[in-house]
């Protein structure tokens, strides 16, 4: 405590006599380097009193294994998320883009993804949301054809005038 003490004073002390060299020395190149002196002499004076109190540091008492590993993990969750959310947008596309080829429109498809253990993308679900229920078997062939045995969930759209009448 008393080293800090010190540091305080001798950097108070240091900053007063910088501030009056700095206005009574003339401009150029010697002010220059008498504020770099004086700089280094105030760097010097508020470290003295840490050294000569016998105060140590030492990274051998600092252990940091386990914030570097939460922060990797961390790391990892953030890339993972944002390849997920990457791959969940390229097969939503892409599901829509084969209903609409396939003359149904106007769907909606939400894809569920997983990573596995190998880090290959697997497609867990998907869930179509359709205008037209007629049209349901053909989307759960189209789209079985092309994620196996992944779960797919047909709804139907729910009709906005329903809902914006009810009330009023």
């Amino acid at each position: 405590m008393n080293a800090i003490k010190n540091a305080i004073t001798i950097a108070c002390f240091m900053g007063i006599i910088t501030a009056i060299t700095d206005m009574l020395a003339p401009s150029g190149g010697m002010k220059k380097h008498l504020m770099s002196l004086l700089g280094l002499m105030t760097l010097l004076a508020v470290i003295s009193p840490f050294a000569s109190s016998g105060f140590k540091l030492s990274l051998k008492e600092v252990d940091i294994s386990s914030e570097i590993e939460l922060e990797k993990s961390y790391t990892q969750a953030d890339v993972t998320g944002i390849f997920l959310d990457e791959a969940k947008s390229r097969c939503d596309e892409y599901f829509t883009d084969l209903l609409n080829k396939n003359d149904i429109s106007k769907a909606k498809v939400s894809t569920k993804l997983a990573l596995t253990e190998d880090n290959e993308v697997e497609i867990t679900a998907v869930e179509v949301i359709l205008t037209d229920e007629t049209k349901a078997e053909e989307v759960q062939r189209l789209i079985s054809a092309e994620v196996g045995e992944a779960e797919i969930i047909i709804g139907k759209a729910e009709d906005e005038k329903a809902d914006s009448t009810v009330g009023g």
